[in-house]
């Protein structure tokens, strides 16, 4: 069972993240994370969150790649 203990806002995972709203807001419209709707707000997953970081932490580009994972 998900508690609320397991969501984080917006804010929260952008800043976790060290990236910009923009770039959640890009990477979720990708499917790179999921973001859950209660009523008006959003969240996300906490070990969702925790696994893009570690995906983030260990990208390193190809010459010529600029977007991140």
């Amino acid at each position: 069972m998900v508690s609320d203990e397991d969501f984080i806002t917006i804010e929260q995972a952008r800043a976790h993240l060290g990236i910009s709203r923009r770039t959640l807001e890009r990477y979720t419209a990708k499917g790179r994370i999921r973001r859950y709707r209660r009523g008006i707000r959003v969240y996300y997953r906490r070990d969702e969150v925790e696994q893009l970081a570690q995906k983030l932490a260990e990208y390193v580009p190809d010459d010529g790649e600029s977007e991140q994972p």
